[in-house]
């Protein structure tokens, strides 16, 4: 790659961790649109719609940024590396904790979840009769599935033409371009949208209960895919690097004024994800390029331990919550404790213990 890309690394960082405060936002969200894996915080009657407006424009801002990070410099390593070296490093990053979460972490994460609703077996009973059936979840870690995914389809493209990811000419995105782009999203977006008001009864269930089970929704798993292939085209085509592509400040107007609309008009959601998503990604993109593009201590030090804390995240979380329940203080004071304690064990966790693995460890 060349020189470091410190701003992309900061923004990274940023967004895992916005990510971090969306799964303890997630806990207070009103029951119909809390994730099955979250255990309910709140109490009865005092939820506001904040929580879920800030965890919709909050996750809207996460995926693209992370996908398209992530479809970036997955295709500019893969242009460079072997099959065999760069699958293994991928599998070694993403698969083996993904595994580790499924068959350790999520099945102790879903039975409390269950019990902070009123579900009163014990955990055996829960993991035979729920978990290993219509209540199985990847929770979180669904984003490492999708991300593995895209990455073995990347893999098969490169695979089936060895010119797939070949550099082409320095160029910057022509508006044509971009205005097709939102509109695919925004096509796709409407097509579920109004596809899942048609389906069956029947239907419907088994389709909530696969992304369920993905622990990924709909638009979320559009999004991603878009935006990885966006991030595949930013590589192709030099983005970033010197004499490359740099979205300017236009694009921090552009994610403020979207930024509000979404928030102002919350019914018109799946209309708007599509602007807001594109803008929301380069705008912060121009904004990090413009102000962080820094490197120190600190900083690198946040970069190495954003994904091992994300990974401990939701089971340290959950149970926090779990363990706050009986306290009937203000909900924004037991989101600031449980994410307060989550980061301080996280980081001591990954700085004793993590870091040595070879799945967290970085160079």
């Amino acid at each position: 790659m060349g020189k470091h890309i410190f701003y992309l690394d900061n923004l990274r960082t940023f967004v895992i961790f916005l990510g971090i405060l969306c799964l303890a936002a997630g806990s207070f969200l009103p029951a119909p649109f809390m994730p099955p894996h979250y255990v309910f915080a709140g109490q009865p009657g005092t939820i506001t719609p904040f929580y879920y407006l800030f965890y919709e424009f909050a996750m809207t801002l996460v995926i693209p940024v992370l996908f398209f990070i992530s479809g970036y410099f997955s295709a500019s390593n893969l242009r460079i590396r072997l099959f065999q070296p760069y699958f293994k490093g991928r599998w070694l990053r993403l698969g083996w904790p993904l595994l580790f979460a499924i068959i350790i972490m999520m099945p102790e994460i879903a039975w409390i979840s269950a019990r902070s609703t009123g579900y009163s077996a014990g955990f055996f009973t829960f993991l035979t009769q729920r978990f290993l059936g219509r209540g199985f979840t990847l929770g979180i870690y669904g984003f490492l599935a999708v991300l593995l995914l895209f990455i073995l389809l990347l893999m098969a493209a490169k695979k089936l033409n060895h010119q797939a990811l070949r550099h082409t000419e320095i160029s910057s995105p022509s508006p044509l371009f971009l205005i097709l782009f939102v509109g695919v999203h925004l096509i796709l977006a409407l097509a579920v949208y109004f596809g899942l008001l048609g389906l069956s009864p029947q239907s419907l269930s088994a389709f909530q209960a696969f992304f369920a089970g993905l622990g990924f929704q709909p638009s979320w798993l559009i999004t991603a895919a878009l935006y990885f292939l966006l991030g595949i085209y930013a590589a192709k085509h030099r983005w970033f690097i010197q004499g490359g592509y740099i979205p300017g400040s236009v694009w921090i107007a552009a994610a403020i004024g979207f930024s509000i609309i979404y928030n102002v008009f919350p019914y018109y959601h799946v209309i708007t994800l599509a602007f807001l998503s594109l803008s929301g990604t380069l705008g912060l993109i121009a904004a990090f390029a413009r102000w962080g593009n820094q490197s120190s201590q600190t900083l690198l030090t946040l970069s190495h331990m954003a994904y091992p804390v994300w990974y401990l995240s939701e089971p340290v979380l959950e149970n926090i919550m779990y363990f706050l329940l009986p306290l009937t203080i203000a909900a924004p004071l037991k989101l600031i404790l449980a994410l307060g304690l989550t980061l301080f064990y996280g980081y001591f966790v990954y700085k004793y213990a993590l870091c040595h693995l070879g799945c967290f460890k970085t160079r």
